[in-house]
């Protein structure tokens, strides 16, 4: 909604930056944005210092890099980026300085957006140095703008000031302040603040902004809120947060967050930029009298449920741990989807239960595993003496721990031997090769394995085709079950040490990892390495590339993702607030922050 606002050129927007200097109002004390803004201002955004978000991208160390690759400099060849030049040279010789430091003296004192129920509309405040930079900028732009001949643009006065409007967006600029909306009311409220005084009742005074203000960092690049108490009124945002999820698989990712965002007044996010990471958190007030009891799947019965760390093993491209109780989920079917897809899901479970030789699906094979759910992905090594295809696929794996191995080891041996057979008998009618069954001991563990048989018959052989990228495997460690695309990968997620297990988190203060992905693209770079013919070739046949073009596309993709060593997401709680964080590490930082459990 807010992003159709701003649909005006960039030549338009400059000429609605024009202000007369004839009513310079005496200002009764230096307010705050928020003191300015309407207090039913449905949300919220400052960049606080702007100029250190500059310096960051600019003086970034990766910046001289970038601009030496062929891609950067066929593109500062383009009429595009000589028009960019223009203008900004142009913006350079207005401003009587660089564009840079004439950015940063514009909005030394902060960028600030809110939206407003107003006709859809959105009010932005930029903060200037002082009022000598403001009416330098005002004064030339206007001098510029009146030789504009845009259309739908008209010149006012409102108590004084003089407005400027294109596109029914108006602009002033009072003091150090500039002021552009679409909204007239909420317009006039910023300015008569401006010339009276702040207003008694503004957003710094709505109580749900002082309790989102209340989690901001002392620092950051940019912080919003979000107030959810306005927005839920909307029906399209009613029908979102009450609706049900489409799909299992989108309950099991949001069906918590979903709960929280029907009952939270705001959310808030901020965004923390350094030369090495990228840090963006979005938070909530949480209450667990908040989920109702349908969802106690994901954050558990006594809302404690915490992401167990994994094995660790090389090559690693992406681990996921996470929080849920997918066989409690799979029964609630009925409080949780509507009916088609309950209906489908007894489709579905009746399947299963018949491939599972009459073990309900639920309640006795996902029943039988802790909630604790790990998936590992991981660059797949292959033996010289074995066939190798074409595509080379990561190997991935689901971690489970069973809760009375005892009993339910001998059957989970037995269903997966049974269901290695059933994809032999169909694989056979489809002159798929066949898998052949092994097991081998390995310590105090055992895996048990199926291996696809290369084709010696007398016609050609295909020995690299897809499929053998796939050895399907099941390992059993005391609890730990590995269920894995590879015998390889379930050999070292069982041959790896026992993680050490997160500190209990019963505190009110802690925060309780529900769930935790980590990326690593150094090993994401290798993967398409070990596929680049194949990526060579796909790019020669959908974009009609030469090889050396597609050589060249390829290699620039490959660079752009040594630049970034990894990311980190993390949804966790405490007693009162729910919070989803993603971290993004450049290939110059500090490897904490990725490889951290």
């Amino acid at each position: 909604m807010i992003l159709k606002l701003f649909r005006a050129p960039v030549v338009g927007l400059i000429c609605l930056l024009v202000m007369s200097a004839g009513h310079q109002p005496a200002r009764a004390g230096r307010p705050v944005a928020a003191q300015l803004l309407p207090s039913n201002s449905l949300a919220y955004v400052e960049a606080p210092d702007p100029a250190a978000a500059i310096s960051v991208i600019f003086d970034h160390p990766l910046r001289a890099e970038i601009e030496s690759l062929d891609v950067y400099r066929q593109a500062t060849t383009s009429q595009p980026y000589r028009d960019f030049l223009t203008g900004r040279k142009t913006f350079e010789i207005l401003m009587g300085m660089e564009w840079r430091p004439a950015i940063e003296a514009l909005t030394a004192q902060g960028i600030h957006l809110a939206a407003v129920p107003e006709s859809r509309g959105f009010i932005l405040l930029v903060h200037g140095r002082d009022e000598a930079v403001m009416e330098t900028f005002r004064t030339k732009i206007l001098e510029m703008s009146r030789m504009n001949q845009a259309e739908s643009k008209r010149e006012r006065e409102y108590r004084g000031v003089q407005l400027y409007e294109i596109n029914k967006v108006g602009v002033a600029v009072v003091d150090e302040w500039l002021v552009a909306t679409n909204a007239s009311e909420a317009g006039r409220f910023v300015l008569d603040g401006l010339l009276d005084g702040v207003q008694t009742k503004n957003l710094s005074t709505n109580e749900v902004f002082q309790q989102a203000i209340a989690t901001r960092p002392e620092t950051c690049t940019a912080w919003g809120f979000l107030n959810l108490d306005a927005v839920r009124e909307q029906p399209k945002v009613q029908r979102a947060l009450n609706g049900q999820a489409e799909n299992p698989l989108v309950e099991l990712i949001a069906g918590g967050i979903q709960s929280t965002l029907q009952k939270s007044a705001f959310v808030s996010g901020n965004i923390q930029l350094a030369p090495t990471s990228l840090a963006m958190t979005i938070g909530s007030p949480w209450n667990a009298d908040w989920i109702p009891e349908e969802r106690d799947y994901y954050f558990g019965p006594d809302h404690q449920g915490t992401a167990a760390p994994l094995p660790q093993v090389e090559q690693t491209v992406l681990t996921l741990s996470t929080w849920r109780n997918v066989s409690e989920m799979w029964l609630r079917a009925g409080d949780l989807f509507d009916a088609n897809m309950n209906d489908r899901l007894a489709e579905a479970d009746a399947t299963l239960t018949t491939l599972f030789s009459g073990r309900d699906f639920g309640e006795d094979i996902l029943g039988s595993f802790d909630p604790e759910v790990g998936l590992i992905v991981a660059r797949q090594k292959f033996d010289e003496n074995a066939p190798i295809p074409a595509i080379r696929l990561p190997a991935f794996a689901l971690v489970l721990n069973q809760k009375d191995p005892d009993q339910t080891t001998r059957e989970l041996r037995r269903i997966f031997q049974s269901l290695i057979g059933f994809v032999n008998i169909t694989g056979a009618n489809e002159g798929r090769p066949q898998m052949d069954l092994d097991m081998e001991k390995q310590g105090d563990g055992e895996i048990i394995t199926s291996t696809f048989q290369p084709d010696s018959g007398g016609r050609e052989a295909d020995n690299t085709a897809i499929l053998f990228n796939f050895s399907p495997s099941i390992g059993f460690r005391g609890s730990r079950t590995v269920i894995s695309s590879t015998s390889g990968l379930a050999r070292e997620i069982l041959a790896a040490p026992e993680p050490v297990a997160n500190r209990a988190a019963t505190d009110d203060d802690v925060q309780r990892v529900n769930t935790r992905l980590m990326f690593h693209a150094d090993v994401l770079q290798n993967i398409l390495s070990d596929n680049q013919e194949q990526l060579i070739a796909q790019n020669m046949l959908s974009d009609g590339h030469t090889r050396e073009e597609a050589e060249t596309t390829i290699n620039l993709l490959l660079q752009a993702i040594g630049y970034v060593k990894g990311a980190n997401l993390t949804l966790s709680h405490d007693n009162q607030s729910l919070q989803l964080q993603l971290r993004i590490q450049t290939a110059e930082g500090d490897a904490d922050g990725i490889n951290g459990n």
